[in-house]
Order: structure tokens, then C-alpha cells, then sequence
């Protein structure tokens, strides 16, 4: 639900004051051109008539969990991929799989797949492209839980894991089906569609059966970023057997075997190969517990022992309990398998997280090395975390013991010896002593071992004190909000195990400035990933609980003494409701390379700043395609509420934000540090708006204070209107440039502007006019110097949510709740035109260029571009599912950016050159082809005709020369081999456009010969089993032209039947005048050959000597004409002649 004001009864409208936007900045870059430097301003005096989406920001990421594609390194590749790939394949393939790094999250009940360079939504799991149509609600979830469960969606997924091979997903949906997902297709598979003789660049590989096969240097499978479907399922395993919801699911390292884990404490063990489940482990209790209990024991961690070869799992629980199993131990013994080797009791809260490390510290020399080999639980130390708020340290032992109840032995059917004794079974005990227990003052949510090649190396003598190659080193996150990292020293052992490692010490913390903080949630969870191209290190990915994913590396500081967090980006998972944004000029190349920066407003207290660019090379690996996304910049962090509107300055260095709590802040936007602060308004600012002239910002001291200065302006819930005047930049810079103190605004004219909320407020490009829209119909037109009233606007029948002055003209646009856009004079307060097409309540209004178009969008989630002129609407962009709240103009005119209540940021492109371009290559490709068609017909080349007019998509031309090859076939006694030719030729889009042409051609008479004959040549020429089955849509095509078949069959028998009488009684009434008949038969001769008796040619029935159909005499002398031969039409060549013969 999007936080409001006020409430509205009104269509398209809701709370006072949540939407205010700034005004158009276009009209700034006729003078400064350098705004964008890679785009040019749009000409004056031209018409834009198509603009299509760049780019959107999509929510990806509504919280649960996140998972990381794998390293090139631990990247299993699929079972078609390890036979067909060899020696120099391998390398080049995990080369460029880092290439194609993603990132999948929860949304919804659906996973995204993120790109991890750009952060862009490509596609979900179950939807594919499609989630860019649906409208999804953040509060679904909420209203999930309180709706029965058969509202639920059932196939909503609960919990999914990633196979180390970047390819096989396992999720486990509400209902609690078991399925594996394909993310990509293998190599092999993609191949086998190709066809043989396409030839590719790219090395040659040998597959299973020794063939060459040719593959891309791109990626060992279909890159699982470039697909737009949704991810096929390969498997069902069926129903999970677990009770209650599945919340954990875990990967083996090997990717044979996943563990899942649910909230009825059950973790089940599954076999991917086979396809069913191994082991149930059900949780032990010390109390014992029945179903009321099972809370207790809900899963909240599942780690595996990274190892291929032994298969150790850990399992922590709600209880604070953690499991230890090795399913490899007690193979042998179906009754003890399933049950832990250990039991660990050192938490008093869920358990969250949990380590191995090797086996450090262990003293003994070689001896260690020696029994680390045959160790199956490696030794070392064991790290659990819960939310507790301590961290456990234990130490793993392990011993053979002799156990003396093994299975008994068989009798033997031979001898008298009886050794049915109890067997001595040696069994390795595995115990986990807890050693330390270390308090870290917030309850952990996530915890990670930063193993010893990850780490920043350390060269000099004092960082080789503060980190040694040896030290154990943990990073941990929670509610607190910050980032740490721990170390353990390992020690010699004397004294015990106790003693083998010191306590776990501080050894860098994440800076205030750059935490995420506890008043906002904190972090949610810690990952370990090699995402970064841009640095050596693997990055450290922090996701917080605004569903935001932080990427960042360890680095030593500059003075080599500590160690420190560098942040490298950021991807915003969810922006929530987008309640305003502004386009923030930009004069000068940005460090960062940016085309342009926008300030966005969501429903939030902070405002985060976004900026438009091209992923490099280093980000998106050689040789890929380079998306243009919104990466974020930044964050302006200072407001108590919600950020309501938003506004910059059209120099580009400043940014006034107004909000819930009643007040203003205006903030530099180079160094994201609040200047000053305005207060007065007893309600909370629903609007703002700052001066258009830029040479007014540089206006400062008594000049500034009484008006000749910048100003910014606010309207209020209150219904109040003020102007603020804004000191220089000389002060503004030094402000800046302090220690960060807010200095105080005071408001230099105050009014009281509308009897009811105002939703919108802004300034006229000369600084001379200021504009208000309210719930009360109204706009008001104020002069700045002295806020008195110029003029009235009244003629809308609902609320104003928007106005907007004229870039040269004088005008102002009015966008309101009735549907309509008006456009009034600021001379004498009249309407000037009216602009009908919104099927909702209009929210924005921009003017594009010079004032010749305006944008405008509406409840109905569409954009509209007008042209003011001729009043018409020259197009409708549908980018959004929900209210357009808003809509912002770069200043060079060449890039719209939209934002709405579906939480999308859609940046749009003016396209109407590149598709006046492709219209006119079109049109010159369609008049070379038609004069080929003509000098085709003329040159009397019909089968060249022919494929030309098909090129064309013109039936006529297509008919004309079917018609004349048909007669040349039949001049020459050729049937229809030459269609029989062409049909073999044709492609399935080409066969389809034939038959269709067919279809409409056999509804008239006069031409349903020829789309016979077409019809004959198609079936003569590919099997019917082929066509039912190989060509989609063509069976549904015949079906159509049969009806119509059938009839002109029935009617050329009646007609055939009907000439035989007729022919009677001609030959009746010329037998009248006795003997002398020589008149008649030369009349019959010349002028009516149809009416004599029809004649065979080589097995064909000829009419008239003009039209050859295909037939037969069923019976009698063919020589012979009697009463009883009978003669059938429509039957096939091959019938006449297996007949005749």
C-alpha cells in the first residue's frame, strides 16, 4: 500500500501531496549541449512519434533466500558436458562461465534470475519473460498468511538451491512438491537442433561416439542469462514427505546428493541421480517432544562438509541444537544410519550458521598430517552462530573403538563349531567438545569462513602480525547492521584441547558511514562469492533487510595497518512504491562514465540516487553484450518519514526533498551531505519545487534573502504555500564542504493557497509565475515576488494532480482525475485545448522539447505522447502495471524515466529515427522487389515470379502467377512438377503462407482449381505423417480448406452429369431435320465443344479440350461409350495409373 496523506475518493487519485514532480528540463539543453555528452538534443521543430523502453528496473528480490552461481573453479559441469569435453575445452569453458555469472532470489513465490553485472531482472524460474506483464503486489505474502490455504498459490516456491553445476535448480513448492529445474540448455542439446550444415566459429570437440562436434568459446552451456523461457522442469521427485513447509535446502558438493530441511524439524536426504530420498533424520530431543513441539525443532541451517568424498551434515535447529551426520559411518547398519554422531547443546537460540575449518592447531607434528588423511570429519575446529548473540567454538576428535555388540555371525551349514557369537566391529567415534564460547553482542544472523587464499595477502612485518596465514578468520552479520571480521590463533595445544586456540578477537569492523544500521533492520544474510571482475578477491555480499544486496571487498588500509571494508556496488533488490523522481542535469563527464542520474523517491525516508551507464568490459567479461541499467549511486539519508517529492536544480549541484515529517532539506548531490533544513509547515509537504534559472543559484547575501536569488517552494497538507530563499552557491559550497552541520531556511512569503489538499506545485522556466493543483479543481497562478494572485484556472471536473509550464511558450499543462489533459494560456487564464484518451485519472504531464509534444501518464499504468497541434495521440507506451506516479524528462530530451506503484523504473528512448529509418529501407526493399516481380512477368520468368510475390506477401501477384504456370504445365503435359519443385524449397513459414493463400482461394470458384493443384503438389510431395507432425499450424490450414474442397468436387460432378443432357438433347433436336446434319456437327465443332461426350487422353477424362482432371472408368471397354461407365472426379495420378495398370 502505497503511505498517503490524505485519503481520495476520486478516480486515479489518493492521499494529498504523495506526488510531486519537478519541471521539465528540457528547455535547458539548448544552451548547455554537454548534458549529455554520447546524445544530442533533440532538433527543434521535430515530431517524435515512437519511443520504446532502454531499460527497467524491476523488483527481483522481496526477501528469502539468495544464492550465488559458483565459481569457475568448483563449477561441476553436466553429465553430456564431462564425456564430450577434453584438454583445452575445460579452461576456455570455465574461462567463460565467470562470464556469465547470475544471481537467483526469492520474488514472490517465483526465483529471479539477476544478472550479477548490471543487476537486472532477465527472467524467473516460472514465468520467463512474462513477469514483466504481471502486476505483483509486495503485500501478497502478507495476505497469503491470512487467507486459507486454498487461496494459496500451490506451486508458490518456498525454497530452492543451486547444483555446483550452474545449471540443475531443486525447489520445493507450497505444496510441497519436489522438482529439478533447468536453467540452461547443455551444449550437447543445443547442438543437436542445429542443423549440419550451418557452420560455426569456434573449436571442434569429440563427443560420446567420436563425431565432431562444433561449439561457441562462449559458455559450457546456453547461457543461462540469455535465455528469455521459463526454466523447464526435468524431474519430479514427488511429494517431499515433509508436514510442514520446507525453508532450507542444502547442496552436496559432489551436486549428487541435496538435503532438505523443514519446519516439522524432518531433514530429508535426496539422491538426484535416482530420484528418490536415502535417509529421513528426524531431530532428537532430551525431553522428548510431541506434535505441539515441532516448532522447536524447526530447521534454520543446513550446512554440508565441503568435500566430495565423505558426506558430513550439520543440521541446527530452533532449539538451538545442532546434528551431526555422517551417512558414510554406519552405511553398513540400516538402524543406526540415520542417527547422529554427535548431538551439540551450546546455543539458547535457533541456530543460524555453522563452520568447518581444516585442521590448524592440531599438534603432533607429522603424526597430525599422517591421521588428518584418514580423518573423515578433517580435523580441526567447528564455528556455530545462532541468535544468541555468542559464537561456539568446538574442537572435533575422532578414535577407533571396539564394538563388541556388532552383527552376529551366519552358522555354518558344515562342521560342528558353533560361531554364532557377536563379532567384533572396530567403529570411529567422533566427538565435538565445546572449547569456547565468545559473545559478539547481537544475534548473528549469518556467519562465513574467509579461507586463506581469499584473504588480502599480508607482505609487511606489522600486517603479518595482524593476520598470519594461519589464523582463522570468520565474517558476521545481524541485526546490529554491521560487517565483521574475526580471527582465532591457533596455538601449539600444550594444555589440552581448551588451549589449541585462542578466543575469537575483533579484526575489522565495517565503518558508520557505510553500515546498513540497526534502526533499519540489518543484514539478513552473508555470502562468499566470485561475482567481481573488476578486483582479484572474491567479494563479500551483504543482503540487508530492505531486500537490498551489497557487494564489497577486504582491503588493507591506506597506512597498511588495519584492515577495511571498500564497497564496490550495489543491486536494489525491491524500491517499493515510486512515489516521485527528477532528473538531475548533468554538465560535466561523471567519474563513472553515467549518461544520466535521477533521484528517486520510494516509500521510504531516504532517496536513492540512480544513474544510467553502459556495464564495462570488466564487468561484463569479453566479448558479451553490454546492457545500459540503473545501477545505484547512493543514498541521501536524513529524513524522520517518508520522502514525498522531490525536485533538482536545473544546474544540476542541488536536490530539495520534502516529506512527511514537515520539512524541507536541501542537499548537495556531489557529496550526498544535507545543507539545510526548512521548517514551518504544520502538515507534511506533499510538494516542492525549486527556481528554473540557473543563474540564480549564484546569487547570494542580501540580494538572495530578498528574492533576486534561487528560492524553493513548498505546498502543503496545511494548505500553505512558501517560498524559501537559497543562499548562493559561494555559501552553499562552503556548507558543503564542513563539517556537515544543517543550517536553518526561513520561509519569505507565506499564503494560504487552496481550500482543499495540494497535490502539486511548480515554477515557470522564467522564475516569474508559480503554478498550484488541488483537490479542489482549481489551479491557481501565483507571482513569485510576492506570492499575490494572477489568475485562476477552473474548468476540471476532478482533483490536479499535475501542472507544468511551457518550455518557451506561454502555457501550462493540467493533468487531473477526469481523464483529460488541458492546456491553458498564462495571459488571460483560458483553455486552449483539451486532450481526451486516458481511460484513468491523468498523474503527469511533461512537455518534450521545444512544447510541441507532452507526455502523460495515468492510473492506468500507460504513457501517452501528444501532439498539441493536431491534438492526437501518437503514442502509448505500456511499461507499467500500476499507477505512473512518476515522469521525468532528461534535459537533452532524449531519455524519459517513469516510475510507479509496481515499483518499476522504466527508462524510455525516443525510436522514431531508427523506425522512419527501417520504414523507408522497407519501402525501398519493396519497390526493388516489385520492379523484379515486373520484369519477371514481363521476361515471362514465372517461377523467379514467383518466389518474388511471395517475398512481397502479395496474394493477387502470387494468384497471376500460379495461373500462368499452370497453364504452361498443362501446355507441355507437365502437371505440377514445376509446383512440386517449388514446394520442396519452401520453408515452413513459407509452406504456411502458401496454404493460407490456398485457404482464401478456395472460397471463390474461380480460383479454387489452382489452389488444388497447390494443395496436391504440397501432399504429393512431403508425407502426411511429416506435415501432421513437423510443420505447427499447417494440419489446422488443411482442416480449413477441406469443406470448401468437397463442395466444388460435388458441383463439377453435377456439372459433368448436366453436360451429358444437355449434349442429348442437342444431338436430339439436330436429328429434326433428317439426313442432312452437316451444319449442326460444324457448329458443334466450332462454338460448342463442351457439349460433346468427353474424351480420354492417356488415362485422363479431357472436357472441352480446355481443363484436364484427373479420372478413371471404373468399368467396361474404354474404347466403348455406354450408359454404365461411370466416371470419377478428383482422383490422383498415382490412383489412375496403379488402376490402369
Amino acid at each position: 500500500m502505497k503511505n498517503t496523506t490524505n485519503d481520495r475518493n476520486e478516480e486515479g487519485s489518493i492521499d494529498d501531496g504523495t506526488d510531486s514532480y519537478d519541471q521539465d528540463d528540457a528547455s535547458n539543453a539548448s544552451n548547455h549541449d554537454d548534458d549529455a555528452p554520447d546524445s544530442s538534443p533533440t532538433p527543434p521543430g521535430h515530431i517524435s512519434k515512437t519511443w520504446t523502453a532502454l531499460t527497467t528496473l524491476s523488483p527481483c528480490y522481496t526477501g528469502g533466500i539468495v544464492a550465488f552461481s559458483h565459481a569457475p573453479s568448483t563449477t561441476m559441469v553436466t553429465a553430456a558436458s564431462v564425456t564430450s569435453l577434453a584438454g583445452d575445452d575445460e579452461q576456455s569453458s570455465s574461462l567463460s562461465s565467470s562470464r556469465n555469472q547470475f544471481i537467483l532470489a526469492q520474488r514472490g513465490g517465483d526465483v529471479s534470475i539477476i544478472e550479477a553485472s548490471t543487476g537486472l531482472l532477465l527472467r524467473t524460474v516460472r514465468k520467463g519473460k512474462l513477469f514483466q506483464s504481471e502486476n505483483y503486489n509486495e503485500n501478497d505474502d502478507e495476505e497469503y498468511e491470512d487467507d486459507d490455504d486454498d487461496v494459496m498459490d500451490a506451486e508458490a516456491i518456498t525454497a530452492f538451491a543451486l547444483s555446483p553445476n550452474n545449471v540443475d535448480l531443486i525447489a520445493v513448492t507450497r505444496s510441497h512438491l519436489v522438482r529439478k529445474y533447468s536453467l540452461a540448455v547443455p551444449v550437447a542439446v543445443a547442438q543437436e537442433e542445429e542443423k549440419s550444415t550451418r557452420e560455426k566459429d569456434g573449436k571442434q570437440i569429440q563427443n560420446d561416439n567420436g563425431k565432431k562436434k562444433e561449439i561457441n568459446d562462449e559458455t559450457l552451456v546456453q547461457s543461462v542469462t540469455s535465455i528469455t523461457d521459463p526454466a523447464k522442469v526435468t524431474y519430479s521427485f514427488g511429494k517431499s514427505g515433509h508436514s510442514l513447509p520446507v525453508t532450507k535446502i542444502a547442496f552436496h558438493p559432489s551436486g549428487i546428493f541435496f538435503a532438505t530441511g523443514s519446519v516439522d524439524g524432518l531433514v530429508k536426504i535426496w539422491d538426484v541421480r535416482n530420484g528418490y530420498a536415502t535417509h529421513a533424520l528426524h531431530p532428537t530431543s532430551s525431553g522428548g517432544g510431541g506434535g505441539g513441539n515441532r516448532g522447536r525443532y524447526a530447521v534454520t541451517c543446513l550446512e554440508w562438509r565441503a568435500t566430495t568424498t565423505s558426506l558430513i551434515l550439520a543440521i541446527g535447529r530452533e532449539d538451538g541444537s545442532i546434528s551431526i551426520h555422517d551417512l558414510l559411518l554406519n552405511a553398513h547398519d540400516t538402524k543406526t544410519a540415520s542417527l547422529p554422531v554427535a548431538v551439540l547443546r551450546g546455543h539458547l537460540s535457533a541456530v543460524t550458521s555453522v563452520v568447518w575449518t581444516s585442521d590448524v592447531g592440531v599438534s603432533g607434528g607429522s603424526t597430525a598430517s599422517a591421521t588428518s588423511a584418514i580423518r573423515r570429519h578433517g580435523g580441526g575446529y567447528f564455528f556455530s552462530s545462532g541468535r544468541d548473540s555468542v559464537i561456539n567454538t568446538w574442537f572435533i576428535s575422532e578414535e577407533d573403538v571396539t564394538n563388541n555388540h556388532g552383527p552376529k555371525r551366519k552358522k555354518k551349514k558344515t562342521g560342528g563349531s558353533d560361531d554364532n557369537q557377536p563379532r567384533q566391529v572396530s567403529v570411529i567415534k567422533v566427538s565435538y567438545c565445546r572449547i569456547r564460547t565468545f559473545p559478539v553482542y547481537e544475534q548473528v544472523e549469518s556467519m562465513i569462513l574467509i579461507s586463506r587464499k581469499f584473504r588480502p595477502p599480508s607482505e609487511t612485518k606489522r600486517q603479518k602480525a595482524i593476520l598470519d596465514k594461519n589464523d582463522v578468520v570468520l565474517a558476521t552479520c545481524g541485526t546490529k547492521g554491521v560487517i565483521r571480521l574475526w580471527k582465532a590463533t591457533p596455538r601449539d595445544g600444550v594444555g589440552g584441547a581448551q588451549n589449541s586456540i585462542s578466543d575469537l578477537s575483533l579484526l575489522a569492523s565495517q565503518s558508520e558511514k557505510d553500515s546498513f544500521g540497526e534502526e533499519n533492520g540489518g543484514y539478513t544474510s552473508l555470502h562468499l562469492t566470485s561475482l567481481s571482475t573488476t578486483h582479484s578477491s572474491p567479494m563479500l555480499v551483504a543482503v540487508d533487510a530492505e531486500h537490498n544486496m551489497d557487494f564489497m571487498f577486504v582491503q588493507w588500509a591506506e597506512d597498511g595497518n588495519a584492515l577495511e571494508f571498500a564497497t564496490n556496488r550495489s543491486i536494489v533488490g525491491h524500491n517499493g512504491e515510486i512515489l516521485d523522481l527528477s532528473v538531475i542535469p548533468q554538465f560535466c563527464d561523471s567519474e563513472n562514465n553515467d549518461k544520466h542520474t535521477v533521484a528517486v523517491a520510494t516509500n521510504s525516508s531516504q532517496v536513492r540516487i540512480f544513474a544510467l551507464g553502459v556495464a564495462t568490459e570488466d564487468d561484463v567479461g569479453e566479448g558479451n553484450q553490454h546492457h545500459e541499467a540503473l545501477t545505484p549511486r547512493g543514498l541521501l539519508d536524513g529524513h524522520a518519514a517518508i520522502v514525498l517529492s522531490i525536485d533538482a536544480s536545473p544546474c544540476g549541484r542541488y536536490l530539495v526533498t520534502a516529506s512527511k515529517d514537515k520539512t524541507m532539506r536541501l542537499w548537495h548531490i556531489t557529496s550526498k551531505k544535507c545543507l539545510a533544513v526548512a521548517t514551518g509547515h504544520t502538515e507534511a509537504i506533499g510538494s516542492v519545487a525549486l527556481s528554473r534559472k540557473i543563474g540564480c543559484y549564484d546569487v547570494g547575501g542580501k540580494a538572495a534573502i530578498n528574492g533576486a536569488g534561487a528560492f524553493a517552494v513548498t505546498a502543503s497538507k496545511d494548505r500553505t504555500l512558501k517560498v524559501w530563499p537559497l543562499p548562493g552557491s559561494d555559501l552553499l559550497n562552503r556548507w558543503s564542504d564542513g563539517g556537515g552541520e544543517e543550517h536553518p531556511l526561513n520561509a519569505r512569503l507565506s499564503a494560504r493557497a487552496h481550500e482543499k489538499d495540494i497535490n502539486i506545485v511548480t515554477v515557470a522556466q522564467n522564475d516569474s509565475l508559480i503554478a498550484t493543483g488541488s483537490q479542489d479543481k482549481q489551479v491557481k497562478l501565483w507571482r513569485s515576488t510576492d506570492l499575490a494572485l494572477h489568475g485562476t484556472l477552473k474548468g476540471h471536473k476532478r482533483g490536479v494532480w499535475d501542472c507544468q509550464f511551457a518550455p518557451h511558450d506561454r502555457l501550462v499543462a493540467t493533468a487531473s482525475g477526469d481523464r483529460t489533459l488541458k492546456l491553458w494560456s498564462t495571459t488571460d487564464c483560458n483553455c486552449i485545448r483539451t486532450f481526451q484518451g486516458h481511460m484513468a485519472g491523468v498523474l503527469r504531464v511533461r512537455f518534450l522539447g521545444s512544447g510541441l509534444q507532452m507526455f502523460s501518464s495515468g492510473s492506468d499504468g500507460l504513457i501517452k505522447l501528444w501532439t498539441i497541434r493536431t491534438n492526437e495521440c501518437e503514442s502509448t507506451m505500456d511499461g507499467h502495471a500500476n499507477k505512473v506516479w512518476a515522469l521525468d524528462l532528461s534535459p537533452c530530451g532524449t531519455a524519459l524515466f517513469s516510475g510507479g506503484a509496481d515499483s518499476k523504473i522504466a527508462v524510455w528512448r525516443d525510436t522514431t529515427k531508427e523506425r522512419d529509418d527501417a520504414v523507408r529501407e522497407v519501402e525501398e526493399h519493396n519497390i526493388m522487389m516489385e520492379q523484379q516481380l515486373s520484369n519477371h512477368l514481363r521476361r515471362k520468368n514465372y517461377e523467379q515470379a514467383l518466389d518474388v510475390a511471395l517475398e512481397l506477401d502479395k496474394p493477387n501477384q502470387v494468384l497471376r502467377v500460379l495461373i500462368e504456370i499452370v497453364e504452361k504445365d498443362a501446355k507441355n503435359g507437365r502437371c505440377i512438377e514445376t509446383l512440386q519443385q517449388h514446394v520442396v524449397k519452401w520453408s515452413n513459414d513459407r509452406l504456411k503462407q502458401m496454404l493460407k493463400y490456398c485457404r482464401e482461394w478456395n472460397t471463390r470458384a474461380r480460383n479454387s482449381h489452382v489452389a488444388m493443384l497447390v494443395v496436391k503438389a504440397v501432399v504429393t510431395t512431403i508425407p502426411a505423417a511429416k506435415l501432421a507432425t513437423s510443420y505447427e499450424g499447417i494440419p489446422e490450414i488443411l482442416t480449413g480448406i477441406w469443406p470448401y474442397a468437397e463442395r466444388h468436387f460435388d458441383r463439377l460432378d453435377r456439372m459433368v452429369g448436366d453436360s451429358y443432357l444437355l449434349d442429348f438433347t442437342l444431338t436430339s433436336m439436330g436429328s429434326l431435320h433428317g439426313t442432312n446434319n452437316e451444319d449442326y456437327h460444324v457448329w458443334a465443332e466450332q462454338r460448342s465443344k463442351y457439349v460433346l461426350p468427353p474424351k480420354e487422353a492417356e488415362g485422363k477424362v479431357q472436357l472441352g479440350g480446355s481443363l484436364i482432371v484427373g479420372g478413371k472408368r471404373s468399368s467396361g471397354n474404354q474404347s466403348d461409350s455406354s450408359d454404365d461407365d461411370v466416371v470419377t472426379i478428383g482422383d490422383s495420378d498415382t490412383e489412375a495409373s496403379t488402376e490402369g495398370n
